[in-house]
């Protein structure tokens, strides 16, 4: 017999190894270390063009340098890591201004 578990519906974070989001671990300690203990859940000014750029100048190492360039001013982290992390920085503070909320819903299956 095995136990009940109503989990239908929820998200099933078993599809999302930790391996992949790994490389994302060094970018917010960098973050922290140098801006401090989560300074990005803060507002931004201007943050949509700022992430955004960010992202260009990473993408930019990454067309010169290939996939595995490293960042050795940020940290010796991934640029690709950092492309990442600003995107999904992005969409964080996107998600949560738009349902006027202090943390980011997981996704439609709260």
């Amino acid at each position: 017999m095995s136990g009940l578990k109503f989990d239908q519906g929820k998200l099933d974070y078993s599809v999302m190894p930790l391996s992949f989001v790994k490389p994302l671990v060094p970018v917010f300690k960098f973050g922290e270390d140098t801006y401090g203990y989560e300074n990005w859940k803060k507002d931004f000014d201007n943050e949509n063009r700022r992430f955004v750029s960010a992202i260009k100048r990473h993408l930019e190492e990454i067309e010169e340098h290939g996939p595995l360039a490293i960042n050795e001013k940020d940290g010796g982290v991934y640029h690709a890591a950092q492309i990442a992390w600003n995107a999904l920085r992005l969409l964080w503070g996107a998600i949560r201004r738009a349902n006027n909320v202090e943390n980011v819903p997981q996704g439609p299956a709260d």
